[in-house]
C-alpha cells in the first residue's frame, strides 16, 4: 500500500507563519516541527483518521482531525491564536529554520526578517547589524557599496536569491535596492561556501531566501524619508485550491534626491572649500548637489504547483530599471556635476521543483534564466571640475568630466545561467547532493560620440562551469554532523584591454572542504570547517565599467585556505532564552584581488583592481543575545579581523616589501554593534503593538593606505565612529496595519566609509505597511 502524507501551514492572526510549531499525532511518537515559513509535512502515513495536536509557546492549543483516504493526501491551514496569559503551559521543542542552520556545521549567520520587515530598511543595512559583516557605502541610497566579511570584500564574496546567483539578473538587483519586506531569512556563510550554492565565492557568500510563494498572501508599504527619498514595495502569491494555478509578484521602487549636507571636518582632515573671488574659502557646510537616484524592479511568475508532475513549475519575467547621477569620483576630491548611468534589463526565467522523483528521497529542483542589462553612461560636459557649491570651476570644450574626451558610452552585457541541484536521502542520516552551475556572460561597449575608435568597440566573455558534490551525515542521534564537499570549476574567457591586446584562457581549478559539528547538549556544540576555495576574476575588475572603474587584463585568479572554528550556547529558563556564539576564523590567500584609487588616475577620479601577492587575515567574532519573551530582547556582537599583507619580497627579488605586514588599506579591522527592542502587545486595545527599537553602531579608526606607509603625524585615517539609529512601530489589527516612524544617524554624526566619502547625517522617515493573508480573504 502506498504510503500518504498529511501537510500544512500553520499561522497567526496576522496571517504570518509560525515557526517552531511542535505538529503530533495523538497517541502515537509520530511528529514535526514547522519551518521558518509556518509549513510542516508528516510522511509515511497510512489510510485512516488522525488527531493532530499543534502547540507552542505564547499560543494556545490546537487539534484537527484528518482524514486520509488512499491515494489522497491532506492539507490543512490552522490558525492559532495567542495566549500570552499561560506561557509557562507549552514547552518549544522545535527550532526556527535561522537556528537550526546555526547550530549546524557551517560557520553561518542566519537572521529573520521579521523583525524588520516594518522598517523602511534594505537588504543591505540589515546585513550590516551582523557580526563580521561590514558594509562600506560610497554615500545615499543607491550608492555603490563594498561588503566585507571576515576581510574578505567586494567580488571575494557571491550573493544569491533562493539559491540563484544574483549576478544572473544583471546589475538592476542589488542589495541596496531591495526592500526587506520581499526576505524572510538572509543566510551569510562565513569562509566555507556549500557545494548546493554553485560560485566560485572565496570568503564567503549571502543567501537571500524570499517569503514562501504559494501562501496567498499580499504585502504591501510605502514609506517616506529625509533627502526626498520614496521606498515601495508590493509582493503577493496566490495558488488556486482545485487547479493549482500559481501567481507570484514582487516589486520595489527607490527614489532619492541624496541632497544631505556635505561638511567641513577637520579632524578628519576633509576641507570644504570653494573659490570666491579668486581666493580658496572654507565652508561649514554645503548641500549634495548632483546624487539623484531612482530604481525599480517588478517580477511576474505564472504557473502549476501540486501536480504529480511537478510541485512547482512556473516561468517568470523580471524587469529592473535604474538612473543614478554620479556626484564624485572614487575620492570626493573629485566633484561631478552632469554625469549621470541610466539601465535596464529584462530577465526571462524558469523555475522547476519536484520532490520524490521517480524515487522516495529523490528531490530535483532546476532553474535558468537569461538577462540582457543595457546601460548608458553619458560624459559630456565640458565643465571638467565642479565645487561643493554646484559651481563649475574649469571649462573645456573637448572633455567630459571624468575621461579625457567626451563620451556617451553604451554597455550592454548579457548573462544565460542554467543551474541543476539533486539531493538524495539515502537515509534520514545519509543525505547526498549534486549540483551544476552553468553560467555564460559578455560585457561589450561603443561610444556614441566616437562610434570609429575601435578602443571601446571590445567584446569581452567569460564562462564558468561549476560542479559540486557534497556528502552529508549524521550520527548519535544527530549529534555528531558531517558535511564533506568537492567543487570543481571549468573557465573559458577573452578580455580585449584597453590597448587593443587580446587575452584568452581555459582553464579548470578543483576546490574542496568539509564541516563538522558536535552537540554536547541539545542547545550547546562546537562545529569546524575548512574549504580550499577559488575565485576568478570578474568582467568588471578585468574590464572596467566605463565609469568609475578602469579594467586591469592580467589580473590573476585567487585561492584561500580558509579555516572556521567555533561554538554556540542556547538556554530556556521559563521565558528567558540566552543565546551566545563565538568562532575564530583564518584566511591564507593568494593572489588577492583589492581595489585602489588607479595609479594611472590623477585627482581620484578612478579606482582598479590589483593582485597582492598574499594576505593573511585572522580574527574572531562572537554574538550575546537575550530574549524575554515577546517584550524584550538585547543583543551585542563585536568583529575583529587582522588582514596584512604577508608576502615579505617582492616577486622575483630578495628585496623586501614595503606594505610588508601592512593592514589591507581602507578596510575596517574592528567595530560591533547593540540591538535593543522592546515592545508590548494588546496595549491600546486588542490586536495592537507598540515596538521600540535602539539600534547602535562602533566603528574603529582604520586607514586609507597601506598602514606602515607614509608619516604617521600626516596619514589619511578615517576617524572612530559612532552611530545610533532609532524607531518606534505601532500596529493594529494583528498585524494587518503597521506605522513606523525612524531616525537614522540620531546624534548626526559625520559617517565616512569609502576611501572618506560621505554619508548622511541624521534622517527621518515614516513608513506605512499592509499585511493581507489568504484567510483575512476567504474567511478561513
Amino acid at each position: 500500500m502506498a504510503q500518504l502524507y498529511v501537510h500544512g501551514t500553520i499561522k497567526g492572526i496576522s496571517g504570518e507563519g509560525i515557526p517552531g510549531v511542535a505538529v503530533q499525532i495523538k497517541n502515537s511518537s509520530r511528529g514535526e516541527h514547522t519551518d521558518a515559513d509556518g509549513k510542516f509535512r508528516i510522511n509515511g502515513l497510512k489510510s485512516g483518521t488522525y488527531q493532530l495536536l499543534f502547540s507552542a509557546v505564547g499560543y494556545k492549543n490546537h487539534q484537527r482531525d484528518v482524514t486520509l483516504k488512499s491515494g489522497q493526501n491532506q492539507e490543512v491551514l490552522i490558525v492559532m491564536e495567542e495566549n500570552s496569559q499561560h506561557l509557562n503551559e507549552v514547552r518549544v521543542v522545535g527550532k526556527t529554520e535561522s537556528r537550526a542552520l546555526k547550530e549546524g556545521a557551517y560557520n553561518v549567520n542566519a537572521l529573520d526578517t521579521k523583525a524588520f520587515a516594518n522598517t523602511s530598511s534594505d537588504i543591505n543595512q540589515v546585513l550590516n547589524r551582523m557580526s563580521g559583516v561590514r558594509i562600506q557605502e560610497s554615500g545615499g541610497l543607491g550608492s555603490d557599496f563594498r561588503f566585507s566579511l571576515n576581510g574578505l570584500s567586494g567580488n571575494h564574496i557571491k550573493f544569491f536569491i533562493d539559491g540563484i546567483p544574483m549576478e544572473s539578473f544583471g546589475g538592476g538587483l542589488s542589495l541596496n535596492n531591495i526592500p526587506v519586506n520581499l526576505a524572510e531569512r538572509i543566510e551569510v556563510y562565513k569562509g566555507v561556501v556549500p557545494a548546493y550554492l554553485g560560485s566560485d565565492a572565496l570568503g564567503g557568500a549571502v543567501n537571500i531566501v524570499t517569503k514562501g510563494k504559494g501562501n496567498n498572501k499580499l504585502d504591501a508599504s510605502y514609506s517616506i524619508g529625509s533627502f526626498n527619498t520614496h521606498r515601495a514595495a508590493l509582493s503577493g502569491s496566490y495558488t488556486a485550491p482545485k487547479s493549482g494555478i500559481t501567481v507570484n509578484i514582487s516589486s520595489y521602487y527607490n527614489f532619492s534626491d541624496n541632497n544631505y549636507w556635505m561638511r567641513n571636518n577637520p579632524e578628519a582632515n576633509v576641507k570644504l572649500q570653494v573659490i570666491e573671488d579668486g581666493k580658496f574659502v572654507v565652508k561649514d557646510r554645503l548641500r549634495r548637489f548632483h546624487d539623484g537616484f531612482e530604481s525599480y524592479m517588478g517580477q511576474i511568475e505564472v504557473g502549476i504547483s501540486n501536480k504529480k508532475w511537478a510541485d512547482v513549475f512556473v516561468l517568470g519575467l523580471t524587469h529592473t530599471n535604474t538612473y543614478k547621477e554620479r556626484q564624485t569620483g572614487a575620492t570626493q576630491d573629485k566633484v561631478i556635476g552632469e554625469m549621470t548611468n541610466k539601465s535596464h534589463n529584462t530577465v526571462p526565467s524558469l523555475r522547476y521543483r519536484k520532490d520524490d522523483l521517480f524515487v522516495k528521497g529523490l528531490a530535483l529542483r532546476a532553474f535558468a534564466n537569461i538577462s540582457n542589462d543595457k546601460s548608458v553612461v553619458t560624459d559630456t560636459s565640458s565643465r571638467t571640475w565642479y565645487q561643493w557649491n554646484g559651481i563649475p570651476d574649469r571649462v573645456n570644450q573637448t572633455s567630459g568630466e571624468l575621461n579625457v574626451n567626451k563620451s556617451i558610452t553604451h554597455l550592454t552585457g548579457g548573462n544565460a545561467l542554467a543551474q541543476l541541484n539533486l539531493n538524495y536521502a539515502l537515509t534520514p542520516d545519509h543525505m547526498f547532493n549534486l549540483n551544476y552551475n552553468y553560467n555564460a556572460s559578455f560585457r561589450e561597449s561603443y561610444n556614441e560620440i566616437d562610434p570609429y575608435n575601435h578602443s571601446y568597440d571590445r567584446s569581452n566573455r567569460l564562462n564558468k562551469k561549476i560542479l559540486g558534490f557534497t556528502y552529508q551525515q549524521d550520527f548519535f542521534d544527530s549529534r555528531l554532523s558531517n558535511s564533506f564537499f568537492v567543487k570543481h570549476f571549468g573557465f573559458s574567457g577573452k578580455v580585449i584591454g584597453t590597448d587593443s591586446s587580446v587575452s584568452k584562457e581555459h582553464s579548470s581549478y578543483w576546490g574542496y572542504g568539509g564541516a563538522s559539528r558536535f552537540k554536547l547538549t541539545e542547545g550547546t556544540g562546537i562545529k569546524a570547517s575548512y574549504e580550499y576555495a577559488l575565485r576568478l576574476p570578474g568582467l568588471i575588475e578585468l574590464y572596467g565599467n566605463a565609469e568609475e572603474v578602469i579594467g586591469n587584463a592580467n589580473l590573476q585568479p585567487e585561492n584561500s585556505n580558509n579555516y572556521n572554528l567555533g561554538v554556540f550556547f542556547t538556554k530556556r529558563v521559563n521565558n528567558h532564552t540566552f543565546f551566545a556564539e563565538a568562532s575564530a576564523f583564518y584566511r591564507n590567500t593568494k593572489n588577492y584581488i583589492y581595489s585602489m584609487p588607479a595609479l594611472s588616475s590623477v585627482g581620484g577620479d578612478f579606482s582598479m583592481y590589483y593582485n597582492a601577492g598574499g594576505i593573511k587575515i585572522n580574527g574572531f567574532e562572537a554574538d550575546l543575545r537575550y530574549e524575554y519573551f515577546r517584550l524584550l530582547s538585547f543583543s551585542v556582537n563585536m568583529s575583529y579581523m587582522n588582514a596584512v599583507d604577508r608576502e615579505r619580497y617582492v616577486r622575483g627579488t630578495n628585496r623586501e616589501k614595503i606594505t610588508y605586514l601592512s593592514r589591507i588599506p581602507n578596510q575596517p579591522w574592528l567595530y560591533g554593534s547593540t540591538d535593543f527592542n522592546i515592545g508590548k502587545s494588546d496595549l491600546f486595545g486588542k490586536g495592537t503593538r507598540l515596538q521600540f527599537n535602539w539600534f547602535t553602531q562602533f566603528i574603529n579608526s582604520y586607514s586609507l593606505s597601506w598602514s606602515k606607509l607614509g608619516n604617521k603625524s600626516t596619514k589619511d585615517y578615517i576617524p572612530v565612529q559612532f552611530i545610533q539609529n532609532v524607531g518606534i512601530t505601532y500596529s493594529l489589527k494583528s498585524g494587518r496595519y503597521n506605522i513606523t516612524l525612524e531616525s537614522r544617524n540620531l546624534t548626526d554624526q559625520i559617517a565616512y566609509d569609502n576611501f572618506k566619502l560621505q554619508k548622511p547625517g541624521r534622517s527621518f522617515s515614516l513608513k506605512l505597511r499592509y499585511v493581507l493573508s489568504s484567510y483575512n480573504l476567504f474567511n478561513y
